[in-house]
Order: C-alpha cells, then sequence, then structure tokens
C-alpha cells in the first residue's frame, strides 16, 4: 500500500504540472516569432516587379514600403529561398531588425507593467478602450458616441464625435483599421484628451475646434485589435472567415467599393493584402462606408491613420495618374507635414500614395475621394523600421504631439467646401 500511495502520489504530482503547464501555455497562447528577421530589400522601380513577386509566391508578410524599399517578416524556414531568390534578381537585401521575438518580449514586458486601467501614454485593451469612449459623453457634454456599425464578432464601431457649437464642417479621422498598427489609436486617444483639455487654452485645439467638429473612429477594426492583444501580435486583417477560404481575415483597407480587386490587393485569403469575397463584403467596410458618404457633401476633410514609415499620402493608390486637385492636395500635405516635423524633427515624405509606397487598390482615402471628400489623406506614423509595429509606449505622447500638429495645421489650412 505504501507504493500504491507513492504511485498516486507521484500521478498527483504528474497531473499538477501538467495542468500547470496547461495553463502556462494558455497566458502565452500567443504566436511565437523565435528567429523571424525583418528584412529590407532595396528595389528600383524597375525591380518592384519582381520583388511583389517574390513576396506574393512565399506569401510575405510587408510591414512597409517605400519609393525604393520594401520591409519584410522573413521566417526561419525560408531565409535560405528568399536570400537565393533575391540573388538571383540582383535584390540587394538587409536585415532590419535580427531578432523579432526579443522585440515582441520587450513589448509584452511593457503591457505587463501597465498601469491599471486606461492610460493616454500606454496602448490600451479594446474593452479599456471602449469604456473610456462610451463613458466620455457623460462627463464632456461637447462629445457624443455614435455605433457606426457592428463587428463580426459582436464589437461595437464607436464613433467619437467632438463638436463645442452646431453647424461646424465635420472631419472624419479613423485609426487601427490594422490591428497590429497599435500606434495608430493611441495617437487618436491621446489627440481626443488634447483636444477637449486644449480647448479654450491651447491656440491649435482651439483654433481647429472652433472651425470644425471631429468625427473620430478610433478603432476601424476592433476584433482585430483584441486578437492582436491576446493571440497575435502582428495580426493585420479582420476576424471574418468565409466557407471554402483556408485563412481567416480581410484586409479591411483593400475592401472599398472602389477599383476593388485592383492593383496591390490579393485573392488569396493567406495573403495580408486578401481583399475579401466582393466589394465592401465586410460589416466594418459597409459601417465606415456609410458613415462617410453620410458626412461626404459638407465634411472639411478625412484623415486615415495607420503605422509605419513616417508619411503623408493623398489619393490615388488604384493608380499612378495624378488627382484633378493634385497641387492643393500636395500644398496642403506640405503644410501638415512641416508642421509635424517642427515638433520634434520626425521626417515625413509625401506625395501620392502610389508613387510614395506602392500601388493599393479600395482603400479607405480612395473611396472618401471618389464620393466627395476630395482633402482626402492617410498618415503613416513612426517609425521607419527600427521597431516597426513595435514602437515603444514612450512614443505615444511624442507621436500624440507631431502628429496633431501636423493635422491641425493642415485642416486650417484645407479650404471650405
Amino acid at each position: 500500500s505504501m507504493n500504491n500511495r507513492r504511485y498516486s502520489q507521484d500521478c498527483l504530482t504528474m497531473m499538477r504540472s501538467i495542468v500547470f503547464l496547461a495553463l502556462f501555455a494558455l497566458a502565452s497562447a500567443t504566436v511565437s516569432y523565435q528567429g523571424y528577421e525583418v528584412w529590407r530589400l532595396e528595389a528600383t522601380r524597375e525591380q518592384h516587379a519582381d520583388v511583389r513577386q517574390v513576396v506574393e509566391e512565399h506569401h510575405l508578410d510587408v510591414w512597409a514600403g517605400g519609393r525604393d524599399w520594401v520591409h519584410v517578416l522573413v521566417s526561419p524556414e525560408q531565409k535560405t529561398v528568399i536570400t537565393e531568390k533575391l540573388a538571383q534578381l540582383s535584390v540587394h537585401s538587409t536585415v532590419y531588425i535580427d531578432n523579432v521575438q526579443a522585440l515582441v518580449d520587450r513589448s509584452d514586458e511593457e503591457q505587463k507593467n501597465n498601469r491599471a486601467g486606461f492610460d493616454f501614454e500606454q496602448y490600451n485593451s479594446w474593452e479599456d478602450i471602449e469604456a473610456y469612449l462610451t463613458g466620455l459623453p457623460e462627463v464632456d457634454s461637447r462629445t457624443s458616441i455614435v455605433s457606426l456599425g457592428k463587428t463580426v464578432e459582436g464589437r461595437d464601431l464607436w464613433q467619437l464625435r467632438i463638436s463645442v457649437a452646431e453647424g461646424k464642417q465635420p472631419v472624419w479621422i479613423d485609426c487601427g483599421i490594422h490591428a497590429r498598427e497599435w500606434i495608430s489609436p493611441a495617437t487618436c486617444l491621446w489627440g481626443i484628451n488634447y483636444l477637449l483639455n486644449g480647448y479654450g487654452s491651447d491656440q491649435a485645439a482651439t483654433d481647429l475646434l472652433d472651425a470644425n467638429d471631429i468625427y473620430m473612429l478610433v478603432v476601424n477594426n476592433p476584433d482585430g485589435y483584441a486578437f492582436s492583444h491576446t493571440e497575435q501580435r502582428f495580426w493585420r486583417k479582420n476576424r471574418m472567415l468565409y466557407d471554402g477560404n483556408q485563412c481567416t481575415g480581410i484586409d479591411l483597407n483593400r475592401n472599398f467599393d472602389e477599383h476593388f480587386g485592383g492593383t496591390g490587393s490579393s485573392s488569396n485569403s493567406c495573403d495580408e493584402t486578401y481583399k475579401g469575397p466582393s466589394a465592401a463584403s465586410e460589416l466594418e467596410t459597409q459601417a465606415v462606408q456609410a458613415g462617410i458618404r453620410d458626412i461626404a457633401d459638407r465634411a472639411n476633410s478625412l484623415y486615415s491613420i495607420h503605422s509605419y514609415s513616417q508619411l503623408w499620402m493623398y489619393p490615388y493608390g488604384w493608380t499612378c495618374s495624378l488627382p484633378p486637385n493634385y497641387d492643393q492636395l500636395d500644398a496642403i500635405s506640405k503644410t501638415g507635414v512641416e508642421a509635424l516635423t517642427s515638433v520634434h524633427g520626425t521626417d515625413y515624405e509625401y506625395g501620392t500614395i502610389c508613387s510614395t509606397i506602392y500601388p493599393a487598390a479600395s482603400t479607405t482615402i480612395d473611396y472618401s475621394y471618389t464620393v466627395g471628400i476630395v482633402n482626402s489623406f492617410t498618415i503613416e506614423l513612426r517609425d521607419t523600421g527600427a521597431y516597426g509595429f513595435l514602437l515603444p509606449a514612450d512614443q505615444i505622447k511624442p507621436s500624440g504631439e507631431e502628429t496633431w500638429a501636423g493635422m491641425i495645421a493642415a485642416i486650417l489650412a484645407t479650404p471650405s467646401t
């Protein structure tokens, strides 16, 4: 019986450790990026098509791009074959981030040390953001909140409206259409706080709200955002899965009803730029399109906030032809970028989407432009790739300061419609 008892003790100990391991696995149920690297590929205009082919063929996750470069996430298994492929094409590459998991760990640690609840200088959870937004109108009569619609997982697309008096032209701002771009919602939330606290004392905040109402969709992709916090840090798309598709998620910024299925979008459900089965197939897209159409005839301008690369862009994405009001868009962008850079010296480039990064059809600003908001811009926030999507939280405040200085200068320089 002694042996039996010892046997059952051992069983119990083993069971406990299995349960413990299971719990531990649950606590860190996130995808590991051990051995992953981010590479910078230098690509001349002539090499763009070749590079795009490599990206598509190997389903590489493109983190960012510019006129003559692109950042891609490379898994340990892919290193050899991608190296050979790039050598064949004479495409020069450098390792930009040599240990992605180390940055993820640093970011996880930062998240663990977050102050309890909501804070403007940390990356907040979806639940904390929602609680903050829905609670604001109860304490500040200049704000109101509207749900533009619901996601497939039932989350609301909360749009906060800030208005100090009747009859002002709305400015639409949306943030976080791509889940992993955490600095985008953070910069937008920082801006809400800045405007509400600064009105009446801060010149720029006062000038903006005296001239315009702000319609801000803080998290355009709440399902994806929540998923990027709990499961997979670099999740980009929404969380819709269609019958017959191998992979979950649609790139909401390739799903708009404007040159749908054009260049820079994919029909493979496993790609990060998967366009979805049809134009505006997604609940988020439908809600956003309706919201944009609703104010298009009276809106001053529209801003769609992304990260990263430090770029300020305007239409078109679907073609490299210039839009009719190109001169005005370029002048407003120049004003915005100069004001932004004057705050912390952060360098930005500006131009059309097609010429500044790469052709991308069916995006937010091509849609808004086409339905009548002719001053539509998209901003790619900090940084230029040292941290990429894993920008430390201590950059939220400076990002907020410079971005809002730039946007306010640009909005105030935009002729009334």
